[in-house]
């Protein structure tokens, strides 16, 4: 594997990315136009992105949609290199964007990002080439960390159709949070509370008392 650079434990060596190229086949909309209590989830999920980073992608399919919060000076609004490709091809988007050794990846379909868990996945980065989430028999890779030296090895990955991000995450070296060190910062686990149907778009709306 290769050497990946060390980061400090500050926010300072991270970008985040927010993959908002989803186009929500079971719920029938552009996934980046969701929203909840009037507010797109994209949006707040940028206003938790924005307390703890200095800069944030929004990676997007060609002319995706995206929302006023997305012009602020510290996002940048990036389209698919590879478009087509699934999560893998947005995760190795925002790396080769990133100017940063690590890069923060999560869906924009998680209206409840945890900043103390964010932080806490963001301290366990340097050393490793990938900080996944893991719940039993379940891994989180888009609410993780990659570092952006691996970006090659994605891109070829790509280029051969080789598109499971799981089968990808076993040639890393990974360093996965498990449940016990994230349930003091997040004891609900609403951080991957993900919205995929309409029955998951209604219970978030309930979370939130709209």
């Amino acid at each position: 594997m290769g050497r990946v650079e060390r980061a400090g434990t500050g926010e300072e060596g991270f970008t985040a990315a927010v993959l908002a190229g989803g186009r929500g086949k079971r719920l029938g909309m552009d996934k980046s136009a969701l929203e909840i209590d009037g507010e797109r989830i994209l949006e707040r999920i940028i206003g938790v992105l924005r307390g703890i980073f200095s800069r944030i992608l929004v990676v997007t399919q060609e002319n995706g949609s995206v929302p006023e919060a997305a012009s602020e000076d510290l996002v940048k609004v990036v389209s698919d290199l590879l478009p087509g490709k699934g999560p893998l091809g947005g995760i190795y988007t925002a790396l080769e964007y990133s100017s940063s050794p690590y890069v923060f990846v999560m869906a924009c379909d998680m209206p409840y990002p945890n900043p103390r868990l964010i932080r806490l996945i963001l301290t366990r980065a340097p050393g490793w080439e990938a900080v996944v989430p893991r719940r039993g028999d379940y891994i989180e890779p888009l609410f993780a960390v990659y570092a952006r030296d691996i970006r090659d090895r994605f891109r070829r990955r790509l280029e051969e159709e080789r598109l499971k991000i799981h089968e990808a995450l076993a040639e890393l070296r990974v360093r996965y949070l498990e449940e016990e060190e994230m349930v003091v910062y997040d004891p609900g686990f609403l951080s991957f509370f993900n919205v995929n149907t309409l029955e998951d778009l209604e219970a978030a709306r309930r979370l939130t008392g709209a």
